[in-house]
């Protein structure tokens, strides 16, 4: 039995687990370890505005998408490369950020992905939604021009991490069922 809830309140313990089983292969990276994955949650969980769809399967947690409304003053476009600089222009109400998804890698098939993206996203009163993903994860970010997002330009969100691509996708997402 499948269940994806909306939520403002997470475990931080238990996304940790599940984080790290899904990036297994890849915990060596700074990507995963400098800022560890606890303090990359809890910023995200104390954001004002945070918000988060988590997917269980026979009463276990299987994958989480976490996000907030980005702040006016916000660091999120950051040296972003080769793009308009209109896209890195915030005010109130205009983006929402995915900060965290991940989806154990038993229950990839059977589409929770979207469907956490797409019950996060559905009713957020933003303009657009952005999220980072790593430029090596082709999985990903193909599967999220699938629903619409745009590659905007590339950055690297922390020092020492991989490049990742920017992209962004107008809201409301409700048709993209």
């Amino acid at each position: 039995m499948t269940s994806v809830t909306l939520t403002t309140t997470v475990d931080i313990a238990e996304l940790s687990r599940v984080y790290r089983d899904v990036h297994a292969a890849d915990l060596h990276l700074v990507d995963h370890k400098d800022p560890t994955v606890e303090q990359r949650l809890a910023w995200t969980v104390d954001a004002p505005g945070f918000t988060a769809t988590v997917a269980h399967v026979d009463g276990k947690l299987a994958g989480a998408v976490l996000g907030c409304p980005l702040p006016t003053e916000t660091l999120w476009w950051r040296d972003l490369a080769d793009a308009d600089p209109a896209v890195a222009r915030e005010w109130a109400g205009r983006t929402f950020a995915i900060c965290e998804a991940f989806v154990l890698p038993e229950h990839r098939r059977q589409r929770l992905g979207v469907p956490l993206i797409l019950d996060l996203l559905t009713s957020r009163p933003e303009e657009r939604v952005t999220m980072a993903v790593a430029e090596t994860n082709t999985r990903v970010w193909r599967a999220l021009g699938a629903l619409g997002f745009a590659h905007v330009g590339d950055l690297v969100p922390f020092p020492g991490w991989r490049p990742h691509r920017m992209l962004v996708c107008p809201l409301p997402l409700a048709s993209r069922r």
